[in-house]
């Protein structure tokens, strides 16, 4: 959202008096950012398309609807300028999704047991990157007795997100639980751990057999790691060789390197909690 604020509504309309907002201005604004060149995107460099789409200004509209509802509760304005504006079309692209026999066949031929583990986590809990990258081995239960009773379970309750360093400043202190160390000081960016977005991401999941015996083997593995005078402990699930927070791109890479060379439909990571 402070992107949005930051890119498209300061710089445009951030001088506008409230009593000049209408219907038709807001109309006429929308228009204009679809001829406005898309902001590039701190954390991937690129941006989606040349100009701002369609499902951008949809979400640029819910937040000024949202903020000029509030000046009207205020009494700084007679009615919402956002109530009856038209927004433009947005037709969200299908994103496909590898049937059940594609995943069984991409997980039979994975030889990377960290992306073979993620996989499993997508695939079998439904999980989201964030919360894949922020599980924290305190929060499962995945003892041989919980796994012979059919009990074991992870526990989500957090997520990992880079942000950049001047946005972590404005956000609430208390969504925040940990920023992890930088790798280089010219970064603009850092991982942080933060509480989910909404309360009902918060969950449990109980895992097969099979998942939770793949933690137990990681952990006893990363165990042996820890001895080592270079890990850092950060009890994350994910973690590089040095403890820290595998990166979204190990992963997205690791499959598109999966995808390239068996030859298999293109998906996302995000793709396989829908299948």
């Amino acid at each position: 959202k402070l992107g949005l604020i930051n890119n498209y509504i300061k710089p445009m309309i951030g001088t506008v008096k409230l009593e000049n907002f209408n219907t038709h201005y807001m109309e006429t604004y929308y228009k204009t950012l679809l001829k406005t060149p898309a902001v590039v995107n701190p954390m991937t460099r690129k941006s989606k398309s040349e100009y701002v789409g369609p499902g951008t200004i949809r979400e640029i509209h819910k937040l000024l609807r949202s903020c000029f509802k509030q000046a009207v509760k205020w009494e700084l304005m007679e009615k919402n300028p956002c109530q009856l504006a038209s927004v433009p079309k947005h037709t969200p692209e299908k994103r496909q999704i590898w049937e059940a026999d594609k995943v069984m066949y991409a997980m039979d031929v994975c030889e990377d047991e960290r992306l073979l583990l993620a996989f499993h986590l997508f695939f079998a809990c439904s999980l989201r990157l964030g919360e894949l990258q922020g599980l924290t081995w305190d929060c499962m239960d995945i003892s041989m007795e919980a796994i012979e009773e059919k009990r074991a379970y992870i526990y989500i309750n957090k997520e990992l997100q880079r942000v950049r360093k001047d946005v972590l400043q404005e956000l609430d202190a208390k969504d925040v639980l940990y920023v992890f160390p930088g790798t280089k000081k010219t970064n603009k960016t850092v991982l942080i751990l933060k509480i989910p977005k909404t309360e009902g991401s918060e969950r449990i999941i109980f895992l097969p057999r099979t998942v939770a015996l793949m933690l137990v083997k990681l952990k006893e593995k990363q165990e042996q790691e820890v001895l080592g005078d270079e890990y850092s402990d950060y009890n994350l699930v994910m973690a590089t060789s040095f403890g820290l927070p595998v990166g979204g791109s190990t992963l997205r890479d690791g499959l598109k390197k999966l995808i390239e060379e068996y030859n298999l439909p293109p998906v996302v990571l995000h793709s396989l909690r829908h299948t």
